[in-house]
Formats: C-alpha cells, sequence, structure tokens
C-alpha cells in the first residue's frame, strides 16, 4: 500500500503542474454553484 501512496502523491503533483488540474477546478467550482443557488432553490 505504501508504492501506490507514493505513485498517487507523484502524479497527483504532476498534474498540478499543469494548467489542466486549474481548469477542471473552476469548472466544478462553478457547476456546484449552479447546482446549489439556481437549480437547488437555495
Amino acid at each position: 500500500m505504501r508504492k501506490t501512496w507514493i505513485i498517487f502523491k507523484r502524479e497527483l503533483a504532476a498534474y498540478f503542474l499543469t494548467p489542466v488540474a486549474y481548469v477542471f477546478i473552476v469548472i466544478f467550482l462553478i457547476l456546484t454553484g449552479v447546482f446549489t443557488f439556481y437549480l437547488g432553490n437555495f
């Protein structure tokens, strides 16, 4: 399990070196806000 954790951390760090991760985070936050405030009648 320790080797899996090491690989996971390395891959996650490599993912955040590119702007792709930040684009997905922004899209996720926008969709979460839309679903909460507009479709959920918050």
